[in-house]
């Protein structure tokens, strides 16, 4: 009698969308002075800037990009808005660590003094390339790219893996959930260019120049935490899914190299 043919890891499913959506939002208000706190600080530097160039007529609009003031842009772009969110990303990672380890939650100050910076930046910096460079070639490859690297932050911080690979690291967890990944992607940036532009159009009706860049900088402090939170709760979600099928493909390892029944 023959032996049956060896079978294989059954396969994992995808992540659920859902419960990283619940848990981000229940690990956030759980948080939220916490990562507001952190959020504040790291925004701050931002709003003086704008307050700074109000006073003396030169206007930083982030959220309008003109030819004339591309160095400007690029360098607010580059080292504040995507530093925060990765940033922010990082902290909730310290909190969902803790949270399923039992560690002790650092302070916001001592939190900043271990982030590892340089490493964050470079991988920031690779990301945020390799999305603009797939952006060129029409959206669609720049979107992938964009959800494939949506945890390089995450990343980068829990597992202290180098910015180079961090980008690479990202696309492996992100593989098998690949849609699921894709509509958080979509669905942060629907969000967030809808918070920018009501918020946008309702500072615009305000008399006082300082209105504007001081509601952007209330808007980015209360909003940016909690897509820092979710970016961070769906790196753990993509590790647990990993976790799980190297599980069961160890499991059924000794079944397949074991003799076959006489």
């Amino acid at each position: 009698m023959s032996s049956p043919p060896p079978t294989s890891a059954a396969p994992v499913a995808p992540i659920a969308l859902g419960a990283v959506l619940r848990d981000s939002v229940r690990f956030w208000r759980l948080h939220f002075w916490y990562l507001t706190a952190i959020a504040a600080l790291l925004w701050l530097p931002l709003a003086i800037l704008e307050l700074t160039g109000v006073a003396h007529g030169i206007s930083i609009d982030t959220d309008r990009f003109r030819l004339g003031d591309v160095a400007i842009n690029v360098f607010i772009v580059l080292v504040f808005e995507l530093l925060v969110a990765e940033l922010l990303a990082a902290a909730s990672e310290k909190i969902v660590a803790s949270d399923l380890h039992g560690a002790e939650l650092p302070r916001p100050r001592e939190f900043l003094r271990t982030v590892p910076w340089l490493s964050l930046v470079t991988a920031m910096i690779v990301y945020e390339i390799g999305v603009g460079i797939g952006l060129l070639f029409f959206v669609v490859p720049g979107f992938v790219v964009a959800t494939w690297g949506v945890v390089t932050g995450p990343v980068v911080v829990a597992e202290g893996t180098r910015a180079l690979k961090a980008p690479m690291r990202s696309r492996q967890l992100v593989r098998g959930s690949f849609r699921p990944v894709a509509i958080f992607v979509f669905l942060a940036f629907i969000v967030s260019e809808a918070i920018s532009t009501v918020a946008g159009a309702l500072l615009d009706l305000l008399p006082q120049t300082w209105a504007e860049p001081t509601g952007e900088y209330v808007v980015h402090v209360l909003t940016s935490p909690l897509f820092g939170m979710a970016t961070a709760v769906l790196y753990y979600a993509l590790v647990e899914r990993e976790r799980t099928w190297r599980r069961a493909r160890t499991r059924d390892e000794p079944a397949e190299a074991g003799p076959s029944p006489s």
